[in-house]
């Protein structure tokens, strides 16, 4: 918020629209930060602010030099070379679909408490419609390898993808063997609570360079309360297979540790990254509740957007202190993504974080039963019985056509930050981007009438790192982080 008087001051101004380029602004505790289309960003005090507004800058100093640089004075715009930087920060958006998600199976031997997918409780007990088959998977090849996309990365999830590893055995050989024949790079992922590996399925992961993600939310006593195991310990099973796979040769850094904070999570932001820290995990990505499964309608589990955030920074804060005294380098998720984009112009194609987002247009989700959804989320909401982001199904439909799909068209068309009344004129709008789903299960529509919950905490989140981007040392670090 802009202070009484300071808007009043603001209010007396000559508005020099003739020396002023397009950029949007807001106020950043004393300061102003302004952003541009490409991405380009200046943090100004009052006076700076004001002296741009009347186009009173001299053009010997070095803030003018610095402002026409980064496209914010009408004058100096050189249409050309902002054209390029725009086109190099969307690059993704001409590239096609380079994440497909393949959901080998529905089943899972987890209860855990926030379960996003809707998961069923099912262990050794095979049940045909709640695994993929063989002529499922070689149908799922069929449309993935009609793409454009040259290269691309096939994600398993599930339930718990391993349960069904004959499948995903089968998929690592033929797509790479596709692969090959097609000219196509093709990388693989794995989302698993590891309880299911063996050393035959590490070994096998390993020799074909599959990443490896877990669910891992913090010390023993917090994992195996958000995360369940029927039949034993999840922390134990986690961090078993965590030390093996952190000394494969594909994974010498360890896996990436997926935290999803829960209202049991918030007070204990140092002990989850001790925890990380201990384990040497390379990364950790914290994440929100989502409005999808299980944790929709258990009230106990949630928290408010400032919660959440007070929990964030406290984390933040926490791994860039252990990373300044040389104690870890770990690296949060959330933080990297979107300085990735501020400090260099660049979009990491993460998908929820587009404009437009990757529905269907980046990425698209196949479900166990051969169904095609526009992304994961899509696929979530039809696990509680809402089909409407099905763009179609592996058994009937062309790649074209799944493209085409009017579901894609409308949900890439309703993603686009530009005509979302919330985000067109909001200083974060080149670093954020919408999730239509997310809008349609709060708002029974794919747009957002309102700041949501994910809009609050994007737009804290960005707060704080702006903050520390005005501490030289911070911003260092930071300038590391994006370059790994």
């Amino acid at each position: 918020m802009i202070e009484t008087n300071e808007f009043n001051k603001l209010r007396k101004i000559s508005l020099n629209s003739e020396k002023l380029g397009f950029f949007r602004y807001k106020k950043l505790g004393n300061n102003y930060l302004l952003t541009n289309e490409i991405g380009e960003y200046e943090i100004l005090n009052f006076k700076e602010f004001a002296n741009l507004i009347e186009g009173k800058i001299s053009k010997k100093s070095d803030l003018y030099k610095n402002l026409a640089s980064k496209g914010f004075l009408k004058d100096e715009i050189n249409i050309e070379e902002l054209s390029s930087k725009w086109l190099q920060k969307n690059s993704c958006i001409f590239q096609g679909p380079t994440l497909f998600i393949i959901v080998v199976t529905r089943r899972c031997n987890y209860s855990c408490v926030y379960c996003q997918t809707s998961s069923l409780i099912k262990n050794d007990e095979i049940i045909e419609n709640l695994d993929m088959t063989l002529k499922t998977a070689q149908k799922v090849l069929d449309l993935i390898f009609s793409s454009p996309s040259k290269k691309f990365t096939i994600e398993f999830q599930g339930g718990e993808p391993l349960l069904n590893w004959k499948i995903i055995e089968y998929i690592v050989n033929e797509a790479k063997e596709r692969g090959k024949k097609f000219d196509k790079d093709v990388n693989f992922s794995l989302v698993t609570n590891l309880s299911m590996m063996n050393n035959k399925y590490l070994n096998f992961l390993t020799k074909n360079d599959v990443g490896i993600c877990t669910s891992l939310d913090g010390p023993k006593d917090l994992q195996n309360k958000n995360r369940p195991y029927p039949r034993g310990d999840s922390y134990k099973e986690a961090i078993k297979w965590w030390k093996k796979i952190k000394n494969s040769k594909n994974n010498l850094n360890g896996p990436d540790a997926l935290l999803t904070v829960t209202r049991e999570s918030l007070s204990y932001s140092k002990k989850i990254i001790d925890e990380y820290v201990k384990l040497k995990a390379r990364a950790t990505y914290i994440r929100f509740l989502s409005p999808f499964g299980r944790s929709k309608n258990n009230q106990s589990l949630q928290y408010t957007p400032k919660e959440f955030l007070d929990f964030y920074k406290k984390a933040l804060d926490y791994i860039i202190e252990l990373n300044l005294k040389g104690k870890s380098s770990i690296v949060e998720y959330n933080a990297k993504l979107f300085l990735t984009k501020i400090l260099q112009q660049r979009d990491p194609n993460f998908m929820d974080l587009r404009s437009p987002c990757g529905a269907s247009i980046g990425q698209m989700a196949f479900n166990y039963n051969g169904k095609v959804y526009t992304c994961d989320e899509g696929r979530m909401l039809a696990a509680e019985g809402v089909d409407d982001f099905c763009i179609g199904n592996v058994n009937t439909n062309t790649y074209n056509e799944l493209i085409n799909s009017p579901i894609t068209k409308c949900v890439v068309t309703s993603s686009l930050t530009d005509i979302q009344n919330q985000c067109s004129m909001c200083a974060y709008k080149p670093y954020c981007g919408i999730c239509p789903v997310f809008n349609f299960v709060e708002n029974n529509d794919l747009y957002m009438h309102k700041p949501n919950f994910r809009c609050e905490v994007f737009m804290g989140i960005l707060d704080i790192l702006f903050e520390y981007l005005q501490k030289p040392e911070i911003k260092n670090l930071f300038e590391k982080w994006v370059m790994e």
